[in-house]
């Protein structure tokens, strides 16, 4: 079944937290090394896999919001897409240089966040079966 719920929720939010402190540890030791030039695009990476976090930490105080498999996919896919694409910026922010196909992390990023917004709505507003 696509719409099935079988997760532990605690234990993705706990994924989430591990992946949010791992970006910033990351994003950290790059800034050190990067003599003394920085990014927003760098340092706030870590902000992506933390929405993650609070979303999960909302589900787990209201269960009827946790999401099903698909759901929980198209999410993860988003968050990492989002994610990898600021670290990517950033990474050419530092060294000085630009370019042009970063914005299809962007479109990339808005196709899956739509999605998944979309499946979403679709799985709370769906008639319970019995």
């Amino acid at each position: 079944m696509i719409l099935s719920t079988s997760v532990n929720t605690q234990k993705i939010a706990i994924h989430y937290l591990y992946a949010a402190l791992g970006t910033a540890i990351f994003a950290i030791i790059y800034e050190i090394f990067s003599h003394q030039v920085y990014s927003n695009y760098m340092i706030f990476a870590f902000l992506y896999p933390l929405l993650g976090l609070i979303f999960y930490g909302i589900c787990l105080l209201v269960p009827k919001m946790t999401p099903c498999d698909l759901v929980r996919n198209l999410l993860a896919c988003t968050i990492l897409t989002l994610t990898l694409g600021s670290i990517f910026k950033g990474v050419l922010e530092i060294y000085g240089t630009t370019n042009s196909l970063t914005k299809y992390y962007d479109y990339a990023s808005l196709i899956l966040g739509i999605l998944t917004l979309v499946f979403y709505l679709v799985q709370l507003f769906k008639p319970q079966s019995k």
